[in-house]
């Protein structure tokens, strides 16, 4: 009788430890299901940045209104904002590390200039060549390229698209507190 007790006593602390265990597993599995942000997925999505108001095809709205005889209107065309290549990467990041910001404005009937905002890590011949090419122009269709008269500290860049001209303007400046940086303004104008 006393093999049975025993048996009976050493079965009721495996049941008991069984239990504790089962609910052990139950408590960790059920835990914290919220179904909120993950932080770290968050913080990707956060440093790929992405926008659809491609440079390029800005530019080219632009030559082709001008070429069809549309008066530009600032109500279609102005705006304040991020900038992208053709894959929606901003054009640069300004000297805090956010998106570098432009400014689209129509300052005639007849003319239109974008220009970057804020100085930063712009990459200006780059960014020329890729507004170039989405224009299908060359090296052979730059006009002039010459030191503003003006300005010494201005370059320009002339290109002629038949009855409109395209210029590229680049201005070294610094930042208050000393940083270096390129303020380019591109140009688009009726003959």
């Amino acid at each position: 009788m006393d093999c049975i007790c025993q048996r009976y006593s050493y079965s009721g602390e495996k049941a008991w430890i069984l239990m504790i265990s089962v609910m052990l597993i139950v408590l960790v599995s059920c835990g914290n299901k919220n179904p909120g942000i993950n932080l770290e997925s968050a913080i990707q999505d956060e440093d790929q940045f992405h926008a659809d108001n491609d440079i390029a095809m800005t530019v080219c709205s632009l030559v082709d209104a001008l070429r069809v005889g549309e008066s530009l209107v600032g109500e279609d065309y102005d705006f304040d904002g991020i900038l992208t290549d053709g894959q929606g990467t901003p054009l640069y990041t300004d000297i805090e590390g956010n998106p570098g910001e432009w400014k689209v404005q129509v300052v005639s009937q007849d003319e239109a200039r974008i220009s970057n905002l804020h100085l930063g890590d712009l990459m200006t011949a780059d960014l020329r060549n890729y507004i170039l090419g989405a224009l299908n122009l060359n090296s052979a269709d730059l006009v002039t390229a010459y030191v503003n008269p003006h300005n010494e500290e201005e370059f320009i860049w002339l290109y002629d698209i038949g009855d409109v001209n395209v210029s590229f303007s680049e201005i070294p400046t610094k930042s208050p507190s000393g940083l270096e940086g390129i303020i380019m303004s591109i140009s688009i104008s009726k003959k």
